[in-house]
């Protein structure tokens, strides 16, 4: 498997994971709904946020060193 989807992955379930502990420990029930929704708008940002990133790379490594003097 590849790396990226390695974390991505690990990523969701660990998400999953604390949204569903944080959401019984204060409310004592659960919303698949709301479980939902918040899994889809966790990977939209998540990919954003590594398109943002690959975006970014991309200037740092068009960028030509300048000579010292």
């Amino acid at each position: 498997m590849d790396s990226r989807i390695r974390l991505i992955v690990a990523s969701l379930v660990a998400a999953s994971v604390a949204y569903l502990f944080a959401v019984i420990a204060f409310t004592g029930t659960l919303d698949l709904v709301a479980a939902g929704v918040f899994l889809g708008l966790f990977v939209v940002v998540l990919l954003g946020f590594e398109r943002f990133i690959q975006w970014a790379e991309r200037f740092e490594t068009s960028e030509t060193p300048t000579a010292q003097p």
